[in-house]
Order: C-alpha cells, then sequence, then structure tokens
C-alpha cells in the first residue's frame, strides 16, 4: 500500500435539480473547463428562485467549509437557461482568481459603468464585485495531511492490513493539477512465511514499512501518483518444534518504485489501486539459519531478490 494525493476539493450540487436550470452536469463540466482543480472545501450550490419582480433569478453560493465567502443572484437574459451553466462558470473563475491572486486586483473594486457592463454578451454575467465576498478566502496552495487505510497483497508475503500517513507541503505544489509528497505506510502481514526442512517447520513473521514520494497529477475527479519506493521488513523467525530453538530477528530493506490510480469518491475521499514493485536484499543482509551438529549451517527463509505488491486503498484528508 501507498500514497494516494488528488483530491476534487471544488463540489457542486443544486437546490432545484428538477428546473434543469441548468443541468447540474453541464454546470459541472462547464465549471471544470473554466475554473480547473480547487484545493480547499469549497462547496458550490446554485438554484432557481422567483426575484422580487416575479421574474426567475438564478441564486449562487459557495462556501469554504461551514463558512459562506459567496454569493450572487444572476438576472437570467432573453435565452433564459440557455447560457446559465457558462454565467455560473464565468462567475466562479473570477473569484477563485481573486483567491489565487489577491494582489491582482484593487481592494475597492467598484461595477463596471454601463456602457463596459453593455459589451458584456449573452455568455458572459457582469463581473464579480467586492461587495460579493463576504470572507477574505484562504490561499489555494495550503499544506494537507492524510490518512490512509487499505489492503496489501504481496506476492511473497501475501496479505497485509495497512494504514498510511502522508504530508503534502502547499510549497511542493508545482502547477494546479500536479503536487509532490511524501507518505509513511506501515504493513504487518497476517500469515508467516514458512519453509518445511526435513520434518521441522520454520515461520517467519513479518512487519514492512514503506517511504514513498509520489509525484501526483490530478485531473477532474481522477488522480494518478507515480514516485520512489522504499521499504524495510522487519522479521522475526522462530522454530517451535525444535528442542533448542532460537528466536532470531533480521532486517530486509528493498527499494523500488509505485504507481496508482485514484478516483474521488467525494472532496475529501479518495479509492486509490496501484501497484509496487522492485528489488530487495536477499542475501546482502543478517539471514536465518539453521545449525545442525553433524553439518555446517543451511540458510533458511532467504528473502526473494524482488518483490511485487498490489494495494487497494481510501484516503481521507485530515
Amino acid at each position: 500500500m501507498f500514497w494516494l494525493g488528488g483530491f476534487l476539493a471544488l463540489e457542486v450540487t443544486t437546490s432545484t435539480p428538477d428546473a434543469l436550470c441548468p443541468p447540474l452536469e453541464e454546470a459541472r463540466a462547464a465549471i471544470k473547463a473554466r475554473v480547473g482543480e480547487v484545493r480547499g472545501e469549497y462547496h458550490v450550490e446554485f438554484g432557481l428562485v422567483r426575484g422580487n419582480n416575479g421574474q426567475p433569478v438564478l441564486k449562487l453560493e459557495v462556501r469554504e467549509g461551514a463558512q459562506k465567502v459567496l454569493e450572487r443572484e444572476l438576472q437570467l437574459d432573453d435565452a433564459g437557461c440557455q447560457n446559465a451553466a457558462q454565467t455560473i462558470a464565468l462567475v466562479l473563475e473570477r473569484y477563485f482568481d481573486a483567491v489565487e491572486k489577491p494582489t491582482a486586483r484593487a481592494p475597492d473594486l467598484e461595477p463596471l459603468p454601463g456602457s463596459a457592463g453593455a459589451e458584456l454578451s449573452q455568455k458572459s454575467p457582469p463581473p464579480v464585485t467586492r461587495e460579493l465576498a463576504l470572507d477574505p478566502p484562504r490561499a489555494a496552495a495550503r499544506t494537507a495531511f492524510r490518512g490512509s487505510a487499505g489492503f496489501t497483497y504481496d506476492l511473497e508475503l501475501g496479505l497485509a492490513p495497512a494504514l498510511g500517513i502522508g504530508f503534502f507541503p502547499g510549497s511542493f505544489r508545482i502547477s494546479p493539477r500536479l503536487q509532490l509528497g511524501m507518505a509513511l505506510v506501515v504493513s504487518p502481514f497476517l500469515r508467516p512465511r514458512t519453509e518445511q526442512v526435513r520434518a521441522e517447520e520454520l515461520r517467519a513473521f513479518t512487519l514492512e514499512a514503506a517511504l514513498m514520494l509520489p509525484a501526483t497529477l490530478t485531473v477532474d475527479r481522477w488522480s494518478v501518483s507515480v514516485g520512489p519506493w522504499a521499504q524495510l521488513r522487519l522479521q522475526r523467525a522462530d522454530a517451535p518444534g525444535l528442542a533448542h530453538h532460537r528466536t532470531a530477528y533480521r532486517a530486509v530493506p528493498g527499494l523500488g518504485g509505485f504507481a496508482q490510480l485514484g478516483w474521488s469518491l467525494r472532496p475529501a475521499w479518495t479509492l486509490g489501486l496501484g501497484v509496487a514493485v522492485g528489488a530487495q536484499a536477499a542475501r546482502g543482509t543478517s539471514q536465518f539459519a539453521l545449525r545442525r551438529a553433524e553439518s555446517e549451517p543451511k540458510l533458511v527463509l532467504v528473502p526473494e531478490s524482488a518483490f511485487g505488491q498490489g494495494q487497494l486503498t481510501l484516503t481521507l484528508e485530515l
């Protein structure tokens, strides 16, 4: 198991789904095309309501966590709901541009004069003005901590539960869609590896710790993570059938790489499926040996020179 990055943080819903003004999927597609990826617990909701004059009005709200940061009532033009999705997307694009570039516009921005406003076509709504921002938002590139849980299946050792923690500094973000991070995952394998020598059974229990440096590319709800993988397997071996057996310990290091495909179930939850492969020190580390009085010690439970495992994970942004 390894770390999964990438979350769809901008959740879009509608309070009037039956009105189809605009259809929810059409609005999501328009917002994706204009806004792209947004980090943070943002929730966008729109709905069709009746204005004071009885005319239909599109109400738009944006919340960051539990706090409302944007509210807008958009008058529908002669085309009705035909351009509503693009209208919502343009308002959000300008708002999040202000979040990412707070110094790019003056603090006392005033509405455009009538002549400039008239130039906006039916496909473009009026610009966002300062009265709409209810609270100054935080910077989009923030440090994130993520916890993960799931299962690992190793070709040599079998099945293991896995728990992980990851750290994704805001300063490691290369672009809005590409981020670097680091993560640690611990996996205690459920069944020991065994070996039969004559009539005696030898067994070794394994605890694996893996460190990885994922580079995560996020596109809509999908994410792809790749990077280097370094693992250390701590093993305890015994032979309960021997009259004078002793418990022995060793550490087996390994190096390789991983790749993972993730899909965001909800803004903070991601389901991931991936693989990790590489080489490990089969004989360049401490060994388990079976000693007999009449012969030389015999190496037992020798680790494989290569490792391969698959992972299924569920990740939560903390």
